[in-house]
């Protein structure tokens, strides 16, 4: 009897231990399905933006100039996998006074938005 006890209880916690890895990942707060980037288009309003890829996972900065504002977002794909989910994509979405100027991967977040800055006002 206290063998076929301890049969259960180790089964039972083995399983109990196990069930994470079959949950569903979108609950984690962290992004398992592919950006729609096709859904974006320059000039977009953040509301715009917000509303077609839902919000930013960060806001990563934000540059005052004297014609206008400069702000990104960063949108991320995981890559669910056993043990450590990676990151699998990342991409920043440039914003000047509110509409979008241009996306893409992550860089150098200062030159780039001088860059941007540059570019729009010369």
């Amino acid at each position: 009897m206290k063998k076929v006890l301890v049969l259960l209880v180790a089964h039972y916690l083995l399983l109990n231990s196990c069930t994470p890895m079959y949950q569903d990942f979108d609950k984690y707060g962290k992004n398992y399905t592919q950006i729609p980037l096709h859904l974006l288009a320059i000039g977009d309003q953040k509301e715009k933006v917000a509303e077609n890829l839902g919000p930013p996972v960060n806001v990563i900065g934000s540059k005052r100039f004297r014609e206008g504002t400069v702000e990104v977002w960063a949108y991320e794909k995981w890559h669910a996998g056993l043990g450590f989910d990676r990151k699998e994509e990342e991409y920043w979405l440039y914003f000047l006074n509110g509409m979008l100027q241009q996306w893409g991967r992550p860089g150098d977040w200062e030159k780039e938005a001088d860059r941007i800055y540059e570019i729009r006002h010369r």
